[in-house]
C-alpha cells in the first residue's frame, strides 16, 4: 500500500493508492460525505423527521384531490349521494305500499296506513304529497321526471339540471310465485 499526500493551497488531500493482483485502484475522497463522516446511518430523529413531511406531503394531496373533485362536478348536477338516498328513501316506501298506478309524471300508490302518496315533479325537484296534501321536497336540481310501466316493476327517469339523465326500476316481488319443480 502506497500512500501518497497532495497539498492543495490549505486543504490536505490524502488518496491512497492499492495495488491488488496487478491493478491499481484509487479511491477518491468526497469533501461533502467526508465532513458527515462520523455518521453511521438514520437516527431516530431523522426519521421521524422524514415521516412528518411525508405525512404533510400526504394529506395535502388527499385534500387537494377532495378539493379538485368537488369542484369538477356541474353546479346543477346531482351528487351522487342526493341520487342514492332519494332512491333508498323511495324503495323502502314502495316496497311496503299496494296499488301503483303510474302516469306521466307521477306516481301514486297506497302505503300501509292507507294513505295515497304521489312522487311527482314540481318546478325544478321531486316532491311527495299525502292524499295531494303537503309538500315534501324529496329531490332538487330536476329538470324532467318520467315514470313507465313495466312488467315487473316500474321504471324511473330523472334528468338533472345540467342534462345527465339518472334511471332505476322498482320491481315488486309481491306478485311473484316460486315453483318448486
Amino acid at each position: 500500500m502506497v500512500l501518497i499526500t497532495i497539498y492543495l493551497g490549505r486543504r490536505k488531500i490524502l488518496i491512497i493508492k492499492l495495488a491488488y493482483h496487478g491493478k491499481i485502484h484509487q479511491k477518491k475522497l468526497n469533501l461533502f460525505v467526508s465532513s458527515y463522516n462520523t455518521e453511521k446511518g438514520f437516527t431516530f430523529l431523522n426519521l421521524l423527521f422524514s415521516f412528518v413531511i411525508y405525512s404533510l406531503i400526504i394529506s395535502s394531496l388527499t385534500m387537494l384531490f377532495t378539493f379538485l373533485v368537488t369542484n369538477s362536478q356541474y353546479e346543477n348536477d346531482l351528487k351522487a349521494y342526493e341520487w342514492e338516498l332519494f332512491i333508498i328513501q323511495l324503495h323502502k316506501e314502495m316496497k311496503n305500499s299496494d296499488d301503483w298506478t303510474v302516469n306521466k309524471d307521477s306516481l301514486l300508490f297506497t302505503n300501509k296506513q292507507g294513505q295515497l302518496i304521489s312522487i311527482s315533479k314540481y318546478n325544478q325537484l321531486i316532491r311527495r304529497q299525502v292524499f295531494d296534501r303537503g309538500h315534501e321536497i324529496l329531490l332538487m336540481k330536476i329538470r324532467a321526471l318520467k315514470f313507465d310501466q313495466l312488467q315487473a316493476g316500474i321504471k324511473m327517469t330523472a334528468i338533472s339540471q345540467a342534462g345527465k339523465e339518472y334511471n332505476f326500476t322498482f320491481r315488486s316481488y309481491k306478485d311473484l310465485s316460486y315453483n318448486e319443480s
